[in-house]
């Protein structure tokens, strides 16, 4: 995807997305991450993929692109049903949540340096 492309998803979408989600768009070829993010107790979940734009504009066309009421766009999660969703609404713009209400990090930036380092450094 490049530049032009990733402005036509955010006029769909209606919002400018963060930096680093438009920075990763560009770059992103493949859903799977190449190791699962896995929360441990007390909360339970994992993230084993994160959306190309190519799927998020799929998404769109066939109407499940996240929750609009809540301004939750859904941009990945695991393959057995769990979703990450980027809030796009003004108060929590930027944030990533996993599964509607738990804050799984500030930004997409930090979430990029997350996957970055290696699993056994990793503070889940």
């Amino acid at each position: 995807m490049n530049h032009s492309q990733v402005q036509s998803l955010e006029g769909r979408i209606g919002v400018a997305l963060p930096t680093a989600y438009r920075d990763y768009f560009i770059s992103a070829t493949d859903k799977l991450l190449e190791d699962a993010i896995i929360f441990e107790s007390p909360r339970s979940g994992v993230i084993d993929e994160i959306l190309t734009a190519e799927d998020v504009l799929r998404n769109d066309e066939e109407g499940r692109m996240g929750i609009p009421e809540k301004s939750l766009l859904h941009i990945g999660g695991n393959l057995l049903g769990g979703y990450l969703y980027l809030d796009l609404s003004p108060e929590g713009f930027g944030k990533l949540l996993y599964m509607e209400s738990y804050t799984f990090k500030e930004t997409f930036a930090s979430f990029e340096a997350l996957l970055s380092e290696p699993r056994e450094n990793r503070e889940e």
